[in-house]
């Protein structure tokens, strides 16, 4: 039946949002699918001016089965149409909520430690919650589009805030503000070595606890690296 692949495609895409919530999941894009529906909305569209030269103007105000057969057709089309934006709107936030929760770090998006493998695990978002996922990695979930729509909205958002960036960072956590200026973390994902703010040189091993300068380290709490204690 007409548009049973594009509900498909909308209903996959609202169980993900519902999920693991707040942040937006990102399943693979689903090419073949969308492709498949494409080919549907031209066949459609190609049925509809077909039928219409052939009968011709008379034919379309008299007879009402044809006109019938018509309207359906061309709301199958329009409606596949708004299932594929809607699948596309959804990606869309969930790719700019992934680059606010991981503080605009787009090198760690687009790395393949962003994603946590095939199984499932957990990391922390800006609010402090654990959030579970099962993508092996952002990068080979999205589709050349997608990638080039992040790197565009990161190239974006730098240029907006780099005229107050020593004022306010944008990408800051402001859920909970610090209480102090130093914090106690402890290390939930190997990080490497890490060059701080002062200069220093920190080597972050699983396992391992700190007591650091929180603005040095914000950005490694923020992508799941690090956790307070």
């Amino acid at each position: 039946m007409y548009g049973d692949l594009a509900l498909q495609l909308v209903t996959a895409s609202h169980r993900s949002t519902l999920s693991t919530t707040p942040q937006l999941p990102l399943p693979k894009y689903a090419l073949p699918l969308i492709l498949s529906i494409c080919l549907e909305t031209r066949q459609l569209g190609q049925s509809i001016t077909t039928a219409a030269e052939q009968h011709g103007q008379v034919s379309l105000s008299q007879d009402k089965s044809l006109v019938c057969n018509l309207t359906v057709q061309h709301l199958s089309a329009r409606r596949n149409k708004r299932c594929l934006l809607a699948y596309l709107s959804t990606r869309v936030g969930g790719i700019k909520e992934r680059w606010w929760d991981s503080g605009g770090s787009l090198a760690y998006l687009l790395s393949p430690q962003a994603g946590l493998g095939s199984g499932s695990g957990t990391t922390t978002d800006m609010r402090g919650n654990d959030l579970e996922t099962n993508d092996k990695d952002l990068r080979s979930n999205l589709s050349p589009q997608e990638i080039d729509f992040m790197k565009g909205y990161n190239n974006l958002m730098l240029d907006y805030k780099s005229d107050f960036l020593d004022i306010l960072d944008l990408n800051a956590s402001i859920d909970r503000p610090p209480k102090e200026l130093m914090v106690d973390v402890r290390v939930i994902r190997d990080a490497g070595e890490i060059f701080l703010e002062n200069g220093e040189k920190v080597e972050f091993r699983k396992g391992e606890r700190f007591r650091l300068n929180r603005s040095s380290i914000e950005r490694l709490i923020v992508q799941g690296f690090l956790e307070e204690v």
